[in-house]
């Protein structure tokens, strides 16, 4: 695979992304987008034309990268702010010459390719599971909680995410191993009506650490999330260096 995922999974592709590569001694980026829906472009085009389209093998447009060929970007770090504002999947496809449009464009749409055929992957493996795998029929009383929280305000289904978060952690204590999995399910059930960049299952993974110093993580990443919500930026950059300095502290 030549795609590096610098934010987002490369097993959970969001379908849209900032797709960079390393240019002479900066950066230069493009977005690539691969649409949820297929489209036949040979139905809106004249029907002169249509066969043309057909022949090109262009009938099924899904993917695509605007503009077609990296542009330069600033740097770095407003690449990685960019991504991360918007919840988009951040990549880099390596190093590509800065006089040679022509391979330049080859990479790209090589690279959209690849990305595509991940996002392909995923949904190809969701439908898959089906909805019989799901939390709500695995657990029906989560169907309850669903309506809940999508009626609810980004700021109460924060609340009740701070309040499973307690809950998952006592049953940690316990052990509850029941109440874990059933904590979790619905976490991951308000999970579905928050931002991706909220990053839920981490707060998850770390509610279920026995170890005590993790509590001090999850509390950082519920506060993340709250300075999300509030869109305080510069709030959000100090709770990310604490975040930061205490995962370098673990061995």
């Amino acid at each position: 695979m030549s795609l590096t995922f610098d934010q987002g999974n490369q097993d959970r592709p969001r379908g849209h992304a900032v797709l960079y590569y390393r240019s002479g001694v900066g950066y230069a980026a493009t977005y690539v987008v691969v649409l949820p829906i297929d489209v036949d472009l040979a139905k809106y085009v004249p029907p002169v034309f249509a066969n043309q389209i057909k022949m090109s093998g262009m009938e099924e447009f899904a993917a695509f990268a605007m503009p077609p060929m990296p542009e330069s970007a600033t740097s770095y770090e407003f690449l990685q702010e960019l991504a991360y504002r918007r919840s988009d999947d951040l990549i880099c496809g390596g190093e590509v010459s800065e006089n040679d449009f022509m391979e330049s464009a080859q990479r790209v749409n090589d690279d959209v390719q690849e990305y595509a055929q991940l996002c392909r992957q995923t949904n190809a493996t969701s439908t898959a599971i089906g909805e019989a795998h799901s939390p709500e029929a695995l657990n029906p009383d989560l169907a309850v909680h669903d309506v809940m929280y999508s009626l609810m305000s980004e700021k109460d289904r924060l609340h009740e995410l701070a309040k499973l978060v307690g809950k998952l952690k006592f049953a940690v204590e316990g052990p509850d191993q029941a109440l874990v999995d059933e904590a979790a399910l619905e976490m991951q059930a308000i999970a579905k009506y928050l931002p991706d960049n909220y990053n839920v299952t981490q707060i998850i993974e770390s509610s279920r650490s026995v170890d005590p110093e993790n509590s001090s993580l999850t509390q950082l990443y519920l506060e993340r999330c709250y300075k999300l919500a509030d869109a305080d930026y510069a709030g959000l950059a100090n709770v990310e260096q604490a975040i930061k300095e205490l995962t370098q502290e673990e061995p």
